[in-house]
């Protein structure tokens, strides 16, 4: 299956996994949803970068017929001024969710969403209880579905799913759904930092923008040595291993294009990371993240060959948090290390500011209408981007030589780590198959 061209190729699957959830939750699902806070306690005056407002031992069961002639119609009234500017940008065709097979619509009329039993959709999407559960406890999103080959959905496509989606998460979450003006920017949005510029400077610009670019953090030295390691790993992933990710270019040759777990192969990957200029990173945006990722799994390193035809090398636009898990976990900050130097010629990374800040598609691509423009992140050797899981970003694909990059990154320490944990490993089982179940549209092929 390849990624959606142009948002609008359907995708269609069946035979979902059922995934499990609750943790012996006792509240109803009113009483959750009526108790959702920002985590957060932000300082006057500032944003903030926390925009987490559940926890995982709270999640609530949820059946499908009482969920939508019970509990989703008054969310939906009470989050009426969240919905209805936005969804008014929204090409909402009546939807249909089939859960088990009890069909449930979702209708736009007059600036309202209704709630009607029965299939009277132009767009339907079928699925199961848990799928279901997922999606309403923010577990799981389309773009998972799609991405594994469990979107279901006989007629309509994604694009559907995903206008749907913004109003369910505005109606269950309180956010509002983007529309045209509404993310506005008091700075400069195109500028970089150096390690001379102070926290308070670059945390400004962060929750404003969404994104960082360090220049000349590590030396072209200290990359050199990082390089030197890359074929040394290789032998430690292979064919199968979740750890690697492999995609095939035009000329029929398979590569490893990722090797999650680099740092336990390289020990002066390491030691930068440890250092405290980078450590440094982690006390940005002022809400103590820190390094939540394990030792020997702390670290990606990714290779991006020219011309791939096959797999996913070059991720296209995305939110980290596009899978799913979004209102339990952001803004964790994702940090690239640039091995090698990168712009539009070789694998640059792109950036769409200020998405952190608006409630849009996560994933396949930028949202049709979107009044938020991209921008391109070249950097030399060395050099650091940051961005936040809620930034909507791209790898583009290299066009004249191939480029190295580590990726790691700094969390938030969940609220409940026990039940977080075990729904952040079905999340990351999810991530690790991606590579598997879809491709990217083809990199530069030569025309």
């Amino acid at each position: 299956m390849r990624a959606p061209s142009g948002c609008v190729t359907r995708s269609l699957a069946n035979g979902a996994r059922p995934l499990t959830r609750l943790w012996g939750c006792k509240k109803s699902l009113a009483e959750i949803w009526s108790g959702l806070r920002l985590i957060t306690r932000p300082g006057s005056g500032r944003m903030s970068v926390d925009l987490r407002t559940r926890v995982d031992s709270e999640q609530a069961p949820v059946e499908a017929g009482r969920f939508f002639r019970e509990t989703l119609p008054p969310l939906l009234d009470s989050h009426q001024a969240q919905i209805a500017h936005g969804a008014s940008e929204l090409p909402l065709e009546d939807f249909c969710i089939e859960t088990d097979g009890e069909p449930w619509t979702l209708c736009w009329h007059e600036d309202r969403v209704s709630v009607e039993a029965g299939n009277h959709g132009t767009a339907r999407v079928r699925l199961t209880s848990e799928q279901l559960s997922d999606i309403v406890n923010d577990q799981s999103t389309p773009v998972a579905f799609m991405s594994t080959r469990q979107l279901d959905m006989p007629e309509g496509g994604l694009p559907d799913f995903l206008n749907w989606w913004l109003v369910l998460r505005a109606a269950l979450d309180g956010r509002q759904i983007h529309a045209r003006g509404d993310v506005q920017f008091d700075t400069d949005i195109r500028r970089s930092f150096t390690p001379d510029d102070s926290d308070e400077e670059m945390r400004a610009f962060l929750e404003q923008a969404g994104y960082l670019h360090l220049q000349g953090l590590f030396s072209e030295e200290e990359m050199a040595a990082v390089e030197a390691d890359f074929p040394k790993a290789a032998p430690h992933f292979e064919k199968g291993d979740p750890r690697a990710w492999f995609a095939t270019t035009q000329d029929g040759v398979e590569h490893l294009v990722r090797m999650e777990g680099f740092d336990r192969y390289s020990e002066v990957t390491v030691a930068l990371i440890d250092e405290e200029r980078f450590q440094r990173i982690a006390r940005i945006p002022g809400v103590s993240h820190t390094m939540t990722r394990k030792p020997g799994a702390r670290v990606g390193a990714l290779i991006k060959p020219i011309g791939v035809v096959k797999g996913i090398s070059d991720v296209p636009w995305h939110k980290d948090c596009s899978l799913g898990r979004h209102s339990y976990e952001c803004c964790n900050l994702t940090v690239g290390i640039s091995v090698t130097g990168a712009d539009a010629s070789c694998g640059q990374l792109r950036v769409v500011p200020g998405t952190h800040r608006a409630l849009v598609w996560p994933a396949p691509c930028v949202q049709p209408g979107l009044d938020l423009e991209p921008i391109d992140l070249p950097t030399r050797t060395g050099d650091v981007t940051v961005h936040l899981s809620c930034t909507q970003h791209m790898s583009q694909p290299p066009v004249t030589k191939t480029r190295k990059v580590l990726y790691t990154g700094f969390g938030q320490q969940a609220v409940d780590p026990e039940a977080a944990e075990a729904n952040r490993q079905r999340l990351n089982t999810v991530r690790s198959k991606t590579h598997t179940s879809i491709s990217q549209q083809p990199g530069y092929l030569g025309n």
